[in-house]
């Protein structure tokens, strides 16, 4: 069975049904702030919460503690779930999963698609995930994206 892990996602359920005939258990990582209409899925679906690593608007120098705690958090879950596919769009998480790699614990794939709305250049996110190399694949939905970062993969418009 696969074990896949979505991290702040208000879309869970499109992802869900789309995958609905697949032998896949989801694991979906919301925000305390986060509001779902259901967090009732089908037993194969199991939701449970991370804090965040930075508020937005929170300055850099602050945000250590929270991100420090958030990783803490990240920890716990990784060892918990034990996901296979990681969309990449949670820091903490992908960073540990990105530990366990270097460890050659490696159960864990990275993936990170760029939002529709970076046209000139990477969100934080992705920044983060490119220039450590943490993320296994990472798609850009623009053709100039992929010129001015050559290891990402230009997919086109996905939505």
């Amino acid at each position: 069975m696969r074990k896949t892990l979505f991290a702040a996602v208000d879309f869970s359920y499109m992802l869900e049904s789309a995958f609905k005939q697949l032998n896949v258990v989801f694991s979906f990582i919301i925000l305390p702030t986060t509001f779902l209409a259901s967090q009732q899925g089908p037993d194969s679906t199991h939701y449970m919460q991370i804090y965040r690593s930075r508020e937005l608007g929170q300055s850099y120098i602050t945000s250590v503690g929270t991100t420090l705690y958030a990783l803490g958090h990240a920890l716990w879950l990784m060892l918990k779930i034990r996901p296979q596919v990681i969309p990449g769009t949670c820091i903490p998480i992908c960073s540990i999963a990105f530990v366990f790699k270097v460890l050659g614990i490696r159960w864990s794939c990275i993936f990170y698609v760029e939002s529709i709305a970076r046209v000139k250049r990477l969100s934080l996110s992705g920044l983060l995930l490119y220039k450590l190399r943490m993320a296994d694949q990472l798609f850009v939905q623009w053709p100039q994206l992929q010129k001015q970062y050559p290891r990402a993969h230009y997919v086109g418009r996905l939505m």
